[in-house]
């Protein structure tokens, strides 16, 4: 496998599969985080759709540590897009510790990602809603998955948001953001209306490969190991220079390892 012929230590996977574990044992390399999957349901105020939406995710979750997973990637939005934030918040507290109590007997935590979603629909992207579902989680299984790209993106400070939440960060990817004034100029904050973004970007902004970026990585993997971080940093690789060819993306991938390698 090629990555671990680079040097890489572990793969996120999709799905709990019992033949992508094998071929990551064959490998010599480790899971990192295994997708939890549809949340949507998790944030229903339809009280039965909640109900499904609880069992259902409990049962990935089992499903996660059948094959070995210890760590359940995840993002919080709901199905319908144009749902008040504050709405969605409600129903995750009143749905998480059940999720939470299952988890919690099969040892896996959650790594939840600050991706802001469809419409920026999602929750737990900024410290107003994470301060509150951290407060509903009643087993301790809530963790975070720390991916500064997207709090640059939104304009929440990067590092005092590591300082506040640090030591809930069981995952990082590492992803980094590029700023762009003449983009910022055109079209503000709300992206093109005529132009054509470029693949992963919003017009002002744009994701890329760690060091490439605004993010200080050298302050973030220290700030990561002040809190006792031992987790992994996977490299999410949505940098249009990279994606979309083999030969890009193994170019993209070994560029960002060696940036961030020194820094652990």
């Amino acid at each position: 496998m090629w990555c671990a012929g680079a040097g890489f230590d572990s793969i996120d996977l999709p799905e709990p599969s019992e033949e992508r574990v094998d071929a990551l044992n064959a490998a010599g390399l480790a899971i990192g985080t295994i997708d939890l999957g549809p949340t949507q349901k998790l944030l229903s105020p339809d009280d039965v759709v909640r109900a499904e939406g609880i069992e259902e995710v409990s049962a990935r979750v089992r499903a996660i540590a059948a094959v070995g997973g210890t760590k359940a990637f995840c993002v919080f939005y709901p199905a319908d897009h144009t749902q008040a934030r504050g709405i969605s918040v409600e129903n995750f507290c009143k749905a998480f510790p059940e999720v939470g109590a299952v988890a919690a007997e099969v040892g896996v935590r959650f790594a939840m990602e600050g991706w802001p979603g469809p419409n920026l629909s999602a929750i737990g992207v900024t410290p107003e809603t994470l301060r509150i579902m951290f407060a509903a989680d009643t087993s301790g299984t809530l963790g975070m998955n720390y991916d500064p790209s997207h709090l640059v993106r939104v304009g929440v400070d990067y590092k005092r948001y590591l300082r506040e939440f640090g030591h809930l960060v069981v995952h990082a990817h590492g992803k980094d953001t590029a700023r762009d004034a003449e983009g910022q100029y055109l079209y503000g904050h709300l992206g093109p209306s005529v132009d054509k973004a470029i693949g992963w970007s919003g017009g002002d902004w744009r994701y890329c490969i760690p060091g490439e970026g605004d993010v200080d990585w050298t302050h973030v993997c220290a700030e990561l190991n002040r809190h006792g971080f031992d987790g992994t940093i996977a490299i999410e690789l949505e940098d249009f220079r990279y994606n979309n060819t083999e030969d890009g993306e193994k170019r993209g991938l070994s560029r960002a390892r060696a940036h961030l390698l020194p820094l652990l």
